[in-house]
C-alpha cells in the first residue's frame, strides 16, 4: 500500500505538472502540420539509437525498481539514462554546423552555375551532382520532385520543411523569389546569403568550443550526484526514511530540483537560432503527396 501511494503521489504529481505546461506554453500550428516538437518527438520514436536507449532506461529503471522498491529512484534513474547521454553530448550541434557548411556550398554552386539562359528548375535538379553529402538527401528529394513536375513553389517549401531550419527558409526563399520573377538578381542574393551563412558558421563554432566547458561542468556534477545517491542507498540508516511515502514525495521533490537545475544549465548553453517562419501549407503538401 505505501508503495501504491508513493506512485499515485508521483503521478499526481507529473500529472500536474503537465496540465501547467499545457496552458502556459503556446503551441503553433500550421495549417494542419502537427507542432515543430511534436514532429520531433515522432522522429524519435522512429530513431534506431533514441529506440535502444529507451529499453536500455527501461530495464535499467525496473532493476533499480526491483532492488531498492523506490518507484521515484526507478524513474529518476531511467530518465537520466534516455535524457543524459544526448545533454552531454556534443554530436547535434556539431551535425547542425556541418549541415550549415554544406548549405553554405551549395548556395555557392547555386550562384555560381545559375544563368539567364537556364532555367532554375534545370540548375537545382543539376545541382544534385555538386550537393554535400549533409543535405545531399532533401536536395536529391527536391530534384525528384521537380522533375515530376512538381510547383517550383510547394517543392521548395517541402525542401525547405525537409531541412527544418531558419537558414534553409533564408535559401528556400531566395529560390521561391527567383522562381516567381524570373529576373536578374538571383545570384548575387545566393552569394550574400553563403556569405551570412559562412559567418553563422564561424561563430557557431566558436560557441561551441566555450560550450565544452559547459558539458564538462555538467559531466562533474551528473558523477557527484551518482556518487552521493549510491552512497545513501549502500546506508541504512540515511536511506531507510525514503521508504515510506512521505519520503518517496521529498525524493521525488529533490529528483525535480536536481532534473530542474540540469535543464536549467542546458538551456544556458543552447544556441539561439531563430524560429523557422516558411512552412509548406497543408494543402499543397497533401497534393503533392498524392500527386508528385
Amino acid at each position: 500500500m505505501e508503495l501504491l501511494a508513493a506512485v499515485a503521489g508521483l503521478a499526481a504529481a507529473l500529472g500536474l505538472t503537465l496540465t501547467v505546461a499545457g496552458f502556459t506554453r503556446p503551441v503553433a500550428t500550421h495549417g494542419l502540420r502537427p507542432p515543430r516538437h511534436l514532429r520531433r518527438a515522432l522522429h524519435a520514436v522512429t530513431d534506431p539509437r533514441r529506440r535502444r536507449r529507451l529499453a536500455a532506461a527501461t530495464a535499467v529503471g525496473l532493476v533499480v525498481l526491483l532492488l531498492v522498491r523506490w518507484p521515484v529512484a526507478a524513474i529518476a534513474v531511467a530518465a537520466g539514462i534516455y535524457v543524459l547521454p544526448s545533454m552531454l553530448s556534443g554530436r547535434e550541434p556539431g551535425r547542425r554546423i556541418i549541415r550549415l557548411e554544406a548549405l553554405e556550398q551549395w548556395a555557392r554552386r547555386l550562384a555560381e552555375v545559375m544563368g539567364a539562359s537556364r532555367g532554375l528548375e534545370a540548375t537545382l535538379t543539376d545541382s544534385l551532382h555538386v550537393t554535400p553529402a549533409p543535405i545531399r538527401t532533401p536536395v536529391a528529394v527536391l530534384a525528384e520532385r521537380l522533375n515530376n513536375r512538381a510547383n517550383a513553389k510547394h517543392a521548395l517549401r517541402a525542401f525547405a520543411d525537409d531541412l527544418d531550419d531558419p537558414i534553409g527558409d533564408l535559401i528556400a526563399t531566395a529560390l521561391i523569389l527567383a522562381a516567381k520573377r524570373r529576373g536578374p538578381g538571383t545570384r548575387q542574393a545566393l552569394s550574400a546569403l553563403a556569405d551570412a551563412v559562412a559567418a553563422e558558421v564561424i561563430v557557431r563554432r566558436e560557441v561551441e568550443a566555450e560550450r565544452a566547458s559547459l558539458r564538462t561542468t555538467l559531466l562533474v556534477i551528473v558523477i557527484a550526484v551518482s556518487g552521493l545517491s549510491l552512497l545513501l542507498v549502500a546506508s541504512p540508516t540515511l536511506s531507510s526514511p525514503y521508504g515510506t511515502p512521505v519520503g518517496q514525495l521529498v525524493l521525488a521533490g529533490v529528483a525535480a530540483l536536481y532534473a530542474g537545475g540540469l535543464a536549467w544549465m542546458k538551456r544556458l548553453s543552447v544556441i539561439t537560432t531563430g524560429s523557422r517562419f516558411l512552412h509548406q501549407p497543408a494543402a499543397a503538401h497533401d497534393h503533392e503527396e498524392a500527386h508528385p
